[in-house]
């Protein structure tokens, strides 16, 4: 018995319309990327109308460090004499406990142009109008130097798994130093080395029901 194969009628019509839409498709993406307009906001998914109100007081507008005009500018360092006959609102930045917290108050400063302090300048250098003030949690060891100027806290937690571990590791560095004398004079073994883990966790035991309360 002989088996034929009839082939399949392909239409034509068809056959052109699917190639003209791919190459409707093809033109539009390379002329126009749908990632190139996603990321320049062309599309009716990201625009946003967003209201920014203009500031009552010109003086208080937010302006470069130095503006050199044309859209250039020039980075000053910020400045450490802050005024005084102006009533700032005091923040104060909080590590838990890390040096994270300097990612914190340096945009704050690059914003501002106004330096923060650190809580021992407050009590060794007396106090001061600075608005931004850098301390650490739990810090037994720091000083309340800001007394009761601090209006608000700012508390940068960075790995809570890890945060704990590197507090009781900079304490193993200074030798767990109770004062500022004795913590200055360790300051060199700062990450020198890395402490044994059974320190850690003969500290933790200790300490674990202060932390937590």
């Amino acid at each position: 018995m002989t088996i034929i194969r009839r082939r399949p009628e392909v239409k034509a019509p068809l056959v052109f319309l699917a190639l003209a839409a791919v190459f409707l498709v093809v033109k539009d993406e390379l002329l126009d990327p749908l990632l190139y307009q996603t990321l320049r906001g062309r599309t009716n998914y990201v625009q946003r109308q967003v209201y920014i109100p203009p500031s009552l007081d010109v003086d208080s507008q937010r302006s470069l460090s130095l503006n050199l005009g044309n859209g250039d500018c020039k980075w000053m360092p910020p400045n450490p004499n802050v005024p005084t006959d102006v009533d700032y609102q005091k923040t104060i930045v909080v590590g838990f406990p890390s040096g994270d917290k300097r990612m914190v108050y340096l945009q704050m400063e690059a914003l501002t142009g106004i330096s923060a302090k650190d809580e021992w300048d407050f009590a060794f250098q007396g106090a001061s109008n600075h608005p931004f003030i850098k301390a650490n949690y739990p810090h037994h060891e720091g000083l309340w130097g800001w007394g009761s100027v601090g209006d608000q806290v700012v508390l940068m937690v960075p790995n809570i798994r890890r945060s704990m571990i590197e507090y009781h590791d900079i304490l193993w560095d200074l030798n767990f130093a109770e004062t500022w004398g004795e913590a200055n004079q360790m300051r060199d073994n700062l990450f020198a080395s890395k402490p044994p883990v059974e320190d850690f966790y003969a500290w933790r035991d200790l300490r674990v029901m202060d932390e937590i309360h």
